[in-house]
């Protein structure tokens, strides 16, 4: 499946569900899911996001959500969501939704309740109701399509639950089912097919009373409701029940306004002549979105001086954020909007927090006196004493202060007031924690619908139509930064002549995004500057300087860092680089994204690349990328053993001056540190070979080839290797590029790419070439398996002759399990299924003495093969659960999806009709979940044609 629509919506990116942030993008495909293959018209979408009221730009606004969603779906070329006039369509094949795959299971279990299987029905119908996980389309805004969609699922649900309870009835499970049904008709009473059968499960499990008095309960709701009558099946029901029982039935049973207290003015110290300041700066004609957090700072403003006491704490709002998210707009423009709940003045300084000079608080608080009223003459020389002073002057007046640019808390501190009159507004770089009773506004980038607004104000309305893809680029590339968009869009207005799509092509050069990003006195590069500028310098011996570690991480090609490569990069411990790059977080130069993983602003990352190149030295930089890559490549020794002990290897060399690797504790440990690495370790292959770092480029993936297997990634696997091999063949290393070789040659032989055949041949010709017997033996192993499958089973079985020679010569017992359940596979083949369990027999031996789960695991499914060619099921079936366990224990996913569909064959031909489809329903889930949709689809075919299920659409 590609799509979750039975509960909150979701898309499945590689082995992951992901929920979809935005309710706009959630409306745009969940309209495109519910019209799946059909061309859906941007106004249909229009409509579904907007109503009756859409924005003057809403046609460019699904353009920009349409290409996120291609993001969040890896559709990059736009094959799935393809944009076809006048609109879009999603084109998706049969079972790539939960709710398609439902309707399937559904009807196959309708069918076989029809033809007298009430047990498969049941378990048909109840892998149907395990595919719900919430109420339909539950997180998608409602508009009629998007309700008329859920009830109509919904109802189908309690179809197929009635279905399924009416199967198990069938079944003789009577008792079971009776809590179930009070549990439904709690909420749907007036379904009488569920009163029906609650009649029926009552009666069935001796329990007559009770049955008849369901009836009495059902009359009694569906007249309240409805003022009739229960239906004639329902009463035919209740009669025939009354004909077993003489006895008389049962009877009916039967949701101010609070003044503001005006304060007295506070006595001064000395007399002057109060002034009202009105120093806001001027607000922004085309101020953009941020509704929210303009009411909140609102909110928080305006409830200055509304508590009883005017002489509690100080109101303040802080405004956080990084370079170019428009705080000092947003905290003008709030201000503007709350100036009349102060009518003894506005005070607004700019404390240039983050330049080299920040305001000293002594010499604001000088300013502000004067600006109150205060003579010069009477303003204290001492910062404390002009503080307190400050203070007595606004006690019980109702003064609103904008302190922007803030540096930090110490430089707020002494221009706070001392009163709840007064109201203070705060913007920052720093998130400020150490600033009590403060209120957090955290901005973040712009959303899509804001970021179109704020560009469509100042392009102007036409241009923006006429180009809805090229603004939709544009826009993608500035990010959601307010200061990038208003650089581009102020860039095009005073060009006339620009078309957008120049613009947006201006910017894919992500190497010159930053250059382009420039205008008048406005320049992204220099808004990031001011932010890296205002980092602070090493805290202690040993510890790495913040803007040392910023600049550091611009030499990461991958998408994401954890603390432990970043400890790696830097050349610190964990703990001093998890230090440093929450120090980044803080000054909003960095983004955590869970525990210990970090990630960049997508101009933040371009910004940082440069500071690396112009700050650091080339042999520093050098060495920083070879630490992380030495790292990861350690790090993906040490899970490809941890998954595959027995693995074919070369040892790496020694390297006590590298930052130590993670360790891995077992198989589960490992593989879950490569579902969380997944993208770097192809970010990182791809970096050594671009980086002429052709030794790390090929090691690095070449022992993850069981970790790929494991995960069911072939893709990555293929997309490694082939990096690999060019790297290898560069470094020169004969025998690396017959293990390369090898490892892409049985990858390729698995998918049926014929080229693995070349790759195995080259692979076996280099290992006898440069002796490495232990490469000779497993090529020539592997090389079989794909001569095995193009019936060249004489030549395969010489290669696994001499594989099973060489292995033993070398006394590698594992490679001896892997030829010698090799040989038993070809004298399957050969129809010697004698020989064959004997070889069998023995590989399960080996591989049981070496405690090697996987290869005992795929040893006993290979010789339940051979047990059901002489017809000895029991010992087949005995053999199929060995196997299925010890796959389980690898955690090896492929291996458990191919035994579960052979004991499922094996369990329906004894008979075991229940098992069977149980054992079939887990295999197809398992291809599923690993991408593997052909062989799902198998599956379920294989299950229609054994006549457990009789028919599957």
């Amino acid at each position: 499946m590609r799509f979750r629509l039975l509960g909150p919506l979701e898309v499945r990116v590689g082995d992951e569900w992901r929920g979809i942030g935005a309710p706009k993008w959630r409306s745009v495909l969940a309209t495109l899911l519910i019209n799946a293959g059909q061309i859906v018209p941007a106004d249909v979408l229009i409509n579904e996001v907007w109503g009756d009221s859409p924005p003057a730009k809403a046609g460019n606004l699904i353009s920009i959500y349409v290409l996120r969603l291609r993001r969040l779906m890896a559709d990059a070329d736009g094959s799935l969501l393809v944009t076809r006039a006048p609109g879009y369509q999603l084109r998706i094949a049969a079972g790539d939704s939960d709710a398609q795959r439902f309707e399937t299971l559904v009807e196959d279990g309708r069918r076989a309740l029809a033809a007298g299987d009430p047990a498969t029905a049941a378990s048909q119908l109840a892998e149907a109701l395990a595919l719900w996980h919430g109420s339909p389309l539950a997180d998608v805004p409602a508009t009629p399509l998007v309700e008329a969609a859920a009830e109509r699922l919904e109802d189908l649900r309690l179809d197929a639950g009635e279905l399924r309870i009416t199967a198990e009835l069938d079944c003789g499970n009577h008792a079971q089912v009776i809590p179930e049904l009070r549990r439904l008709l709690a909420d749907h009473s007036l379904r009488e097919g569920l009163w029906l059968l609650l009649m029926r499960a009552l009666d069935g499990a001796g329990r007559h009373a009770e049955a008849l008095d369901a009836y009495g309960q059902a009359r009694t709701a569906i007249s309240e409701e409805l003022g009739v009558d229960p239906g004639a099946e329902l009463r035919q029901a209740y009669a025939g029940m009354l004909a077993q029982d003489t006895s008389e039935a049962p009877g009916s049973i039967s949701a101010g306004t609070v003044a503001a207290k005006t304060a007295e003015p506070a006595a001064t110290a000395a007399a002057f002549v109060p002034q009202v300041p009105a120093q806001l700066p001027t607000d922004v004609a085309d101020f953009t979105g941020r509704s929210d957090q303009v009411k909140h700072l609102c909110d928080v403003l305006v409830s200055a001086g509304a508590d009883d006491d005017d002489y509690g704490a100080v109101h303040i709002a802080l405004v956080a954020g990084s370079g170019g998210l428009g705080k000092t707009s947003l905290a003008v423009h709030a201000a503007h909007r709350v100036r009349a709940s102060f009518p003894d003045g506005q005070l607004y300084v700019d404390l240039l927090g983050a330049t080299a000079h920040p305001l000293l608080p002594a010499d604001v608080l000088a300013r502000f006196l004067r600006d109150l009223g205060v003579a010069g003459r009477d303003i204290p020389a001492d910062e404390d004493e002009r503080a307190a002073r400050y203070r007595t002057v606004l006690a019980g007046r109702r003064v609103l202060v904008v302190l922007d640019n803030a540096k930090d808390a110490a430089q707020v501190r002494p221009l706070l007031p001392g009163t709840a009159s007064c109201a203070v507004l705060v913007t920052t770089r720093s998130r400020m924690p150490d600033l009590a009773s403060s209120q957090l506004v955290d901005l973040n980038v712009l959303d899509d619908d804001e970021a179109l607004v704020l560009f469509t104000r100042v392009v102007g309305d036409e241009r923006v139509t006429a180009e809805p893809e090229a603004t939709a680029e544009l826009l993608l590339a500035c990010a959601g930064l307010p200061l990038a968009i208003r650089i581009c869009a102020a860039r095009l207005a005073t060009r006339p002549g620009w078309t957008i799509r120049a613009m947006a092509g201006r910017l894919s050069n992500e190497q010159r995004r930053l250059d382009e990003m420039r205008v008048g006195d406005l320049a992204v590069r220099a808004s990031f500057q001011v932010s890296f500028a205002s980092l602070p310098a090493v805290v202690q011996p040993g510890d790495i300087a913040p803007a040392d570690a910023f600049r550091m991480l611009g030499l990461w090609h991958g998408p994401s860092i954890s603390s432990a490569a970043a400890a790696a990069l830097f050349g610190t411990p964990e703990y001093l680089a998890e230090d440093a790059l929450e120090i980044l977080v803080d000054a909003h130069l960095l983004e955590a994204t869970a525990s210990g993983r970090y990630t960049f602003h997508d101009l933040l990352r371009v910004y940082s690349s440069e500071r690396a190149v112009a700050d650091l030295s080339g042999p520093d930089r050098d060495t920083a990328v070879g630490r992380l890559l030495g790292w990861y490549l350690r790090t993906a020794d040490a899970a490809g053993t941890a998954v595959s002990p027995h693995r074919y290897n070369m040892p790496l060399e020694p390297a006590d001056a590298d930052p130590a690797p993670l360790s891995f504790v077992g198989a589960d440990d490992a593989l879950s540190w490569y579902d969380s690495e997944r993208a770097n370790l192809l970010a990182a292959t791809r970096q050594a070979s671009s980086g002429g770092l052709a030794e790390l480029a090929w090691r690095l993936p070449a022992p993850l080839f069981g970790v790929f297997n494991a995960r069911g990634n072939l893709a990555d696997l293929v997309t490694t290797h082939r990096i690999a091999l060019d790297s290898v063949r560069h470094a020169g290393n004969r025998q690396g590029e017959a293990w390369i070789l090898n490892n892409l040659g049985e990858a390729l032989g698995i998918t049926g790419d014929s080229e693995g055949i070349d790759c195995l041949e080259q692979a076996l010709a280099i290992s006898r070439e440069v002796g490495d017997l232990m490469g000779e033996s497993r090529a020539a192993n592997n090389l079989a398996g794909i001569y095995l499958r193009l019936d060249r089973t004489e030549e395969a079985l010489g290669l696994l002759h001499r594989a099973l020679g060489l292995k033993r010569e070398l006394g590698h017992r594992f490679g001896e399990g892997v030829a010698l359940e090799n040989l038993g596979d070809v004298m399957l083949r050969f129809d010697r299924a004698d020989e064959a369990i004997d070889y069998l027999q023995q590989a399960r031996g080996v591989f049981a003495e070496i405690k090697e789960a996987d290869g005992a695991g795929y040893a006993s499914y290979t010789l339940a093969r051979g047990y059901l060619s002489l017809g000895r099921d029991t010992e087949a079936l005995e053999c199929l659960r060995q196997a299925l366990s010890s796959h389980q224990a690898s955690s090896n996913r492929q291996r458990q999806a191919v035994t579960l569909t052979l004991l499922g064959r094996t369990l329906a031909r004894a008979g075991l009709a229940a098992e069977a489809h149980e054992s079939w329903t887990q295999a197809a889930a398992i291809f599923d979940d690993l991408g593997a949709s052909v062989q799902a689809a198998e599956v379920r075919a294989e299950r229609v044609t054994s006549g457990i299920s009789r028919d599957v659409r």
